[in-house]
């Protein structure tokens, strides 16, 4: 069998006329590399939600909820202010951040932070853009709330998760015990992370992430299907879109 022939298009993250590098016929969302940037369709597809959400990216606040990334290093010359972090790191996989960081130009330092806590004031952020990480924090609610408290009134928060549209409700698969330990309701679910290999999942989502949305805060929550050959989206990929 022949190898699948690139896709010709244009980046709406890195704005390049590129190719997009895997088979544009299977399962893209974690593939099909931009041939610039090198970023998958899901951060392509989030992307493009969050600048056409912007009024004026050129000036905007943004926070991102991951910073030693392909996706942090290209949305920083998208936007006015991007300030990102990284959770839950120990300091050997710190300073391995950090390390990847300077390797790709990105001179400042990695900064731990948590959704569910964070150091923003009430109304600074004009955005919050979060890829695939909500599934991961065992508190969904909080961590919606959150986001809510730092963006403006008109702020958006834009943000991708494993998302089962067949599903009326959202499942609770894990809990965490008192002693921190992991604790599956059935056959235990880790999800790939560049740097440790696999993180737990705690929830599947379905579409009541919509009303916890606007319980948390949002006055309109959306999910969208992003779907653009020209983009590097032959496949349309799920982005959820908050407004305060």
């Amino acid at each position: 069998m022949a190898p699948a022939q690139p896709l010709r298009g244009h980046c709406p993250l890195c704005r390049a006329a590129t190719d997009f590098q895997g088979d544009p016929q299977g399962n893209i969302r974690e593939r099909l590399y931009c041939g610039n940037c090198g970023c998958n369709a899901r951060q392509r597809a989030a992307a493009r939600v969050l600048l056409e959400a912007l009024e004026a990216a050129g000036t905007a606040r943004v926070y991102a909820t991951e910073q030693a990334s392909l996706f942090y290093r290209t949305l920083r010359g998208r936007v006015g202010q991007l300030h990102g972090g990284e959770y839950g790191v120990g300091l050997s996989r710190r300073w391995r951040l950090q390390l990847w960081l300077w390797r790709h130009g990105v001179f400042e330092r990695v900064v731990l932070r948590d959704l569910t806590a964070l150091e923003f004031a009430d109304a600074g952020l004009d955005a919050v853009i979060s890829l695939d990480v909500l599934e991961h924090i065992v508190d969904t609610g909080a961590a919606l709330r959150e986001a809510a408290r730092v963006l403006r009134p008109g702020g958006v928060f834009v943000f991708t998760v494993p998302f089962y549209p067949d599903k009326a409700r959202s499942r609770q698969i894990a809990r965490l015990r008192d002693d921190g330990q992991v604790v599956f309701e059935g056959r235990p679910e880790y999800h790939g992370d560049p740097v440790s290999g696999g993180v737990p999942c705690f929830h599947h989502f379905g579409w009541d992430l919509l009303a916890m949305l606007r319980e948390a805060g949002f006055a309109d929550a959306r999910v969208l299907r992003v779907h653009d050959p020209g983009a590097g989206l032959p496949q349309g990929q799920w982005v959820f879109r908050a407004r305060r």
